[in-house]
């Protein structure tokens, strides 16, 4: 735990990667599919990961930056990856890297942000919570440097988890 925060953390290298889960209030947690894919990927790569649980939805952005604050105190560089709600976490956080899975626009009071760091934003041609052209919109928005990456899937990218975890691998590792 982190200032009362679950969390789930592995040391594998000098870099490491926050990965912000999806919407709580919708069984979002740290032990996402998603999320465990590309963290076992990454470890396999010798990048420190570290998943967490947020204590509500009012207090995720807090969440997130306590553990984005550890982990720059443990390690040289930080990427940061979210799924969904966690996308939009995610990008007020920003890192060396930013990593965004089927981003939303704006949710609970929340709303994305760009930052200018190297940045993959994945996204589902079948997503039924971000049609598509709201998914190219919001990609097309933010800033270089930054790459997309477009699977035949839905928002739960059912069938592609590897293909997932292996493209967010190949990112973090080639950027941070």
């Amino acid at each position: 735990m982190i200032d009362g925060i679950r969390i789930f953390y592995e040391r594998a290298g000098k870099k490491s990667a926050l990965l912000c889960p999806p919407h709580p209030r919708y069984g979002g947690s740290m032990f996402d599919v998603r999320l465990e894919r590309i963290s076992r990927k990454l470890v396999m790569n010798r990048i420190s990961t570290l998943r967490f649980d947020y204590r509500s939805v009012e207090t995720a952005m807090k969440d997130a930056k306590i553990c984005f604050n550890w982990l720059k105190h443990e390690h040289e560089a930080v990427a940061v990856i979210g799924y969904s709600f966690g996308s939009v976490i995610a990008s007020n956080i920003c890192g060396d890297v930013l990593v965004l899975i089927s981003p939303l626009r704006r949710i609970d009071g929340f709303e994305i942000k760009d930052c200018e760091v190297p940045k993959l934003i994945v996204i589902a041609k079948r997503d039924q919570i971000v049609n598509l052209n709201e998914s190219m919109e919001i990609a097309r928005s933010l800033s270089e440097p930054k790459e997309m990456v477009i699977l035949d899937t839905d928002h739960f990218y059912f069938g592609k988890f590897d293909v997932l975890a292996e493209k967010v691998s190949e990112f973090v590792v080639k950027h941070l």
